[in-house]
């Protein structure tokens, strides 16, 4: 399975912020899944490879979407 992920920030800042959440998050992983980001102008975009579980993928979507969620409420825009 393979999800892909893109985000639009405001600011090529507000995409390494979150960027910088989610990466303690990446490693290690468990055998089974890749996750790969990468930051284009003011896009992060993320994929995510597994052979695990359908309930794997999720708990890690869901890993993911809340590292993001969190890192968007607590950051003060430098803008």
């Amino acid at each position: 399975m393979i999800v892909r992920i893109q985000l639009h920030f405001s600011s090529d800042e507000e995409a390494r912020r979150t960027l910088s959440a989610i990466s303690p998050d990446n490693s290690p992983l468990p055998e089974g899944l890749c996750i790969e980001c990468s930051l284009e102008d003011h896009r992060l975009d993320i994929t995510i490879q597994s052979t695990r579980s359908l309930e794997s993928l999720a708990a890690t979507l869901e890993d993911i979407m809340s590292a993001i969620d969190l890192s968007l409420r607590t950051s003060v825009s430098t803008d």
